[in-house]
């Protein structure tokens, strides 16, 4: 009678570790994904709306007038 039972030393046998690699893999990256997505990601570093504001007055997106609304309007709050 043959033995159709190859086990672990069959032709497969030195391929089937490369899925349980991939399956850890795609496991590990979805784990930091998910992490990444709950905790927010990388901190943002907020900057002062008035520095904003006073930059574009520099670099002439904005006039003088629209510079000091914004600034009356923070002034405000």
């Amino acid at each position: 009678m043959m033995n159709w039972d190859y086990g672990m030393n069959g032709w497969m046998g030195g391929w089937m570790w490369i899925p349980t690699v991939l399956i850890v893999a795609l496991l590990v990256l979805g784990v930091v994904a998910v992490v990444r997505n709950v905790s927010g990601g990388t901190p943002r570093q907020t900057e002062d709306p008035l520095a904003i504001a006073s930059r574009r007055l520099a670099r002439g997106e904005i006039n003088k007038d629209e510079y000091e609304t914004v600034r009356s309007t923070l002034a405000r709050k």
